[in-house]
């Protein structure tokens, strides 16, 4: 009667050892219809990443990225207060004008990246320096260099975003934003063959510069 115990005992133990060497990638506690052989892909979840907006326009000022400024509806591109021209009347500004007292005579920055087509003094637009972009982009700075020296590029010369173009030393920069288009250039080869005309070749610079910026903030 002592020995029975002792026989469940080591039957007991021979049956743990033969479950014990059951190799575990025969055992699928998650697939009862799992095969033995088959080898059981567990499928990793990808996370996807966040693509990065690449900011590409810029402020002109250095200060606008330090405060709010409000600008005058004189100064804002669009309709505005100000009579433009007579003959025909038109009151639609054809860029953003940044006035020495909301900017302070400080360097201006170049809005986006570009190749200097030409700097020239014209008379309504005074000095100016006009800038293409290979996307098809034009930017034209003017009325707001008094002197030669006021400006630090040059025609040919690749300018890229944030770069320093120059200096405002009049009473204010008009900058205008068009896209490539031949009818933008008058006789003279200058880039004014459409100002003050609301005829949508002009696009509001603001607007382009504060959407690409917040777009990189999302």
């Amino acid at each position: 009667m002592q020995k029975q115990p002792k026989i469940l005992f080591l039957i007991s133990l021979l049956i743990i050892i033969a479950f014990a060497s059951i190799p575990l990638w025969h055992i699928d506690l998650g697939n009862l219809d799992h095969k033995p052989g088959e080898v059981t892909r567990i499928k990793k979840k990808v996370k996807k990443q966040k693509v990065v907006h690449k900011v590409t326009w810029g402020y002109p000022f250095e200060r606008l990225y330090e405060k709010d400024i409000k600008f005058k509806s004189g100064q804002k591109f669009g309709k505005t207060d100000v009579l433009r021209r007579t003959n025909p009347k038109s009151y639609f500004h054809d860029g953003y004008d940044f006035g020495f007292s909301e900017v302070g005579h400080s360097p201006v920055l170049a809005i986006h990246s570009g190749i200097v087509h030409r700097v020239h003094f014209k008379p309504g637009m005074g000095l100016y320096v006009w800038i293409i972009s290979k996307d098809g982009y034009v930017e034209i700075y003017q009325e707001g260099f008094l002197n030669d020296t006021d400006i630090y590029v040059k025609k040919g010369q690749h300018v890229k975003l944030g770069q320093k173009i120059g200096r405002l030393t009049g009473s204010h920069i008009h900058l205008g934003v068009t896209k490539t288009d031949k009818h933008y250039i008058d006789k003279h080869g200058d880039p004014c063959g459409n100002w003050w005309k609301n005829n949508g070749t002009w696009l509001n610079p603001m607007k382009i510069i504060t959407d690409d910026i917040k777009e990189n903030s999302k």
